[in-house]
C-alpha cells in the first residue's frame, strides 16, 4: 500500500518537527518553504565576519532532569551539541551603580536579592520556597492530550496535584503586578523584568528552575546550526521540501482539505494538510476565514501576542567576556523607537560565550527592541524609504552611544551594524503583526493550547506557536509532535518513535 501523502505548510521548527514525527511513522511528507532556509525564525545570518543570531536564549531540554530532553533525542543527537549554563541569568542594574544578579543556582540567587534587599525578606523566602517547590516539577510530554486515554489523564493529574498550590498563588499575577510586592525599586525592577511585565510571572518562575537543574542551556553555535540539525534528521528519514514556495490557499473539497496551491498557481494534492505556518494568514487567508467558531474568532480578537522588535546587532572589536551575558541598563533619557514606543531601559544581550559568532577579538552585541507599533514601520517603509532607513540608523546610533557610555571603548571599535524591523519580520516569517514568538503568555492565557484542527474542515491540522501559547522552541516541539499523534490515532495507526539514525541503517 503507498504511503499516505502529507503536505506542510512552513519549514520553521514546527513544520520540521512535524515532518520528521510523520517520516517516522510512514507518511510520505514534503514540506513547502517560503524562504530559502530551514528554521523559519529559528535563524542566524552572517554580517562582516559576524553571524547574527536571532532566536535561541536558552533551550529547554539541554539537559536530563527535563522530559524535553527525551523529546529532543528523538529527533537529533543532543550529545553532537555543546550547551553552555551560565552561573548568572541577567543583572539588572541602577542608574546609581547598584545591581542585583540573577542568578542561576536558586540557594545562590536567595543570598543574593535577601543581601540587596533585606526590607523585602519576608516575601524573597517566599518566592524562593516556591521555587524550590517547583524544581521538581517536570510537565510528563509522552502522550497528547487528545489521544490519551483515562489512565494516562488521571496520572498527569496526579503528578500535577502537589504543585497546584505553588501554581495557584503565582499563576494570576503578571510580572509587573507581582513586582508590586516588593519594596526596594531595584526588585521592583527585577520581578517586572522575569521576562516581561505583561508575562505571567509563572512562566518566569519556571525559566529560573531551569537553569537550576541545568535543562535550559545555549547550544553553542547558535540558531541556524541547531535548526540545521532537526532539519538533516528529517531528510535523513526521507522528508522532503520545496523552498521559495509561498502558500497561497488551502485547496478544499466537500469540506476536506485536498491540497495546496502555491503562488505561482502550482497545485499539490494530499491525503493530510498541516499548517505549521502563521495562524492568522492560515485561518483568514489561506482558508477564507471560512473555517472558525465563536471561541477561536474571540481569542484572535483578544488575546495578546508578542510585540515585534527593531532588532539591533552589534559587532563591537572589544572583550566583553567579564561582562553579564544579559544585562539590563537604566537610561538618562528615554530611547524613542517609534511615536508609540519609548524605552526607560535597555537589555543588552552579550554573546562572547559563543566564540562561533564572531571573529577573534571581536563581540556580537544584540538588542531586542520591543514595539506593538507595526503599522508605523511598515507604512514607513511603504512610503518614504529614505525616511525608514534614517530611523533605523538613529537608533542603531541611540544604542551604540549608551553602550559608549557605560562601557566606553565602544563606538570606535563597531566593525559591523545590522538592524532588523517589524517590515523584516513580517517579510521573512509572515508572523502576523510582526510578532517574534506568536501569542504572550499572560495570566488570562497560561499556557493553554489552541485546538490542532479546525471546525467543519477534515484531514487538515494546524501546530507550532500559533498553537502553542507562549510559543518557544519546546512548546512548538510538542505541538508538532501531538498533531502527528492524533493523525496516527484518526487513521488507525500506532504512533512510533524512529530516530533518523536508526531509519538510515
Amino acid at each position: 500500500m503507498a504511503s499516505k501523502k502529507v503536505n506542510i505548510i512552513g519549514g520553521g521548527m514546527a513544520g520540521l518537527c512535524a515532518g520528521s514525527y510523520l517520516q517516522m511513522n510512514g507518511y510520505d511528507v514534503t514540506i513547502y518553504e517560503m524562504n530559502h532556509t530551514p528554521g523559519g525564525v529559528c535563524t542566524s545570518w552572517q554580517r562582516n565576519g559576524y553571524t547574527i543570531d536571532l532566536c535561541i536564549h536558552w533551550l529547554v531540554g539541554s539537559g536530563p532532569k527535563s522530559s524535553f530532553y527525551e523529546r529532543w533525542n528523538e529527533l537529533i543527537d543532543l550529545d553532537e551539541l555543546r550547551f553552555v549554563d551560565h552561573e548568572e541569568f541577567y543583572r539588572v542594574e541602577d542608574a546609581h551603580g547598584n545591581h542585583i544578579s540573577i542568578f542561576s543556582d536558586i540557594d545562590k540567587l536567595e543570598k543574593e536579592f535577601l543581601l540587596k534587599s533585606p526590607e523585602d525578606e519576608k516575601e524573597i523566602r517566599e518566592f524562593i520556597s516556591a521555587l524550590r517547590k517547583l524544581s521538581t516539577f517536570d510537565m510528563p510530554s509522552k502522550e497528547a492530550w487528545e489521544v490519551a486515554n483515562v489512565w494516562h489523564r488521571v496520572k498527569l493529574i496526579g503528578k500535577l496535584a502537589p504543585y497546584l498550590q505553588t501554581l495557584g498563588k503565582f499563576r494570576k499575577l503578571t510580572c509587573r503586578e507581582y513586582s508590586e510586592h516588593f519594596k526596594n525599586p531595584l526588585m521592583k525592577k527585577v520581578m517586572m523584568h522575569l521576562p516581561d511585565p505583561e508575562m505571567g510571572i509563572i512562566f518566569g518562575m519556571f525559566a529560573l528552575v531551569w537553569f537550576h537543574n541545568k535543562t535550559a542551556g545555549y547550544p553553542v553555535g547558535g540558531s541556524l546550526n541547531f535548526a540545521q540539525k532537526v532539519f538533516e534528521g528529517y531528510q535523513q528519514l526521507g522528508g522532503k521540501i520545496v523552498f521559495n514556495a509561498r502558500v497561497k490557499q488551502i485547496l478544499v473539497r466537500d469540506k476536506k482539505a485536498v491540497g495546496i496551491e502555491l503562488t505561482n498557481g502550482d497545485k499539490f494534492y494530499s491525503d493530510f494538510t498541516i499548517s505549521a505556518a502563521d495562524g492568522h494568514a492560515t485561518i483568514y487567508d489561506m482558508l477564507g476565514g471560512n473555517y472558525m467558531d465563536d471561541k477561536l474568532q474571540k481569542f484572535y480578537a483578544t488575546a495578546k501576542t508578542f510585540p515585534s522588535l527593531i532588532f539591533v546587532a552589534l559587532g563591537v572589536k572589544k572583550d566583553f567576556t567579564k561582562e553579564p551575558h544579559m544585562l539590563m541598563l537604566p537610561l538618562v533619557e528615554p530611547l524613542v523607537i517609534d511615536p508609540e514606543t519609548k524605552l526607560s531601559d535597555l537589555l543588552v544581550h552579550n554573546h562572547s560565550f559563543d566564540p562561533t559568532l564572531a571573529p577573534e577579538g571581536g563581540t556580537l552585541l544584540t538588542f531586542m527592541l520591543e514595539t506593538y507599533n507595526y503599522r508605523y514601520w511598515n507604512s514607513l517603509y511603504e512610503t518614504n524609504k529614505e525616511m525608514y532607513e534614517s530611523e533605523k540608523k538613529r537608533i542603531a546610533d541611540a544604542v551604540i552611544e549608551i553602550l559608549e557610555k557605560r562601557f566606553g571603548g565602544v563606538k570606535q571599535n563597531v566593525e559591523m551594524i545590522d538592524v532588523s524591523t517589524p517590515v523584516s519580520f513580517i517579510h521573512f516569517s509572515g508572523n502576523w503583526k510582526g510578532s517574534f514568538e506568536g501569542w504572550l503568555i499572560t495570566p488570562d492565557s497560561g499556557f493553554k493550547r489552541l485546538p490542532h484542527t479546525l471546525p467543519g474542515l477534515k484531514n487538515f491540522y494546524m501546530c507550532g506557536q500559533w498553537v502553542a501559547v507562549g510559543g518557544g522552541l519546546p512548546g512548538v516541539l510538542i505541538s508538532a509532535r501531538d498533531t502527528v499523534q492524533i493523525i496516527c490515532k484518526e487513521d488507525n495507526k500506532e504512533f512510533n518513535v524512529l530516530k533518523a539514525s536508526a531509519a538510515a541503517v
